[in-house]
């Protein structure tokens, strides 16, 4: 869109790769950003289940040290399985 010397809105882009390649052009790349994101936040919520249950932490008061733990860990386990994988799908696309 950037480079085409024509003013193109979203309808006609659409309209252009609809043309090209049909309807599942819109979802081309889904799968791959599926296969790195579904196991990212998997462990990011298991992360943080299993890490609230393991210190007694129950949302009732702010315990800034668990909460601090907590969100610092399961960031840390997500961003374990999202970095490689973005780096990896951005090199295939």
């Amino acid at each position: 869109m950037q480079a085409s010397g024509r003013r193109l809105g979203m309808r006609t882009t659409a309209s252009i790769l609809y043309k090209d390649e049909g309807l599942f052009r819109f979802w081309k790349g889904a799968q791959v950003m599926a296969s790195g994101c579904v196991p990212a936040h998997t462990s990011y919520f298991l992360a943080y289940e299993h890490l609230k249950r393991y210190l007694d932490f129950d949302n009732t008061s702010l315990n800034f040290s668990a909460t601090l733990f907590i969100g610092s860990t399961t960031t840390l386990v997500h961003d374990l399985f999202i970095t490689p994988a973005d780096g990896k799908f951005n090199s295939a696309l």
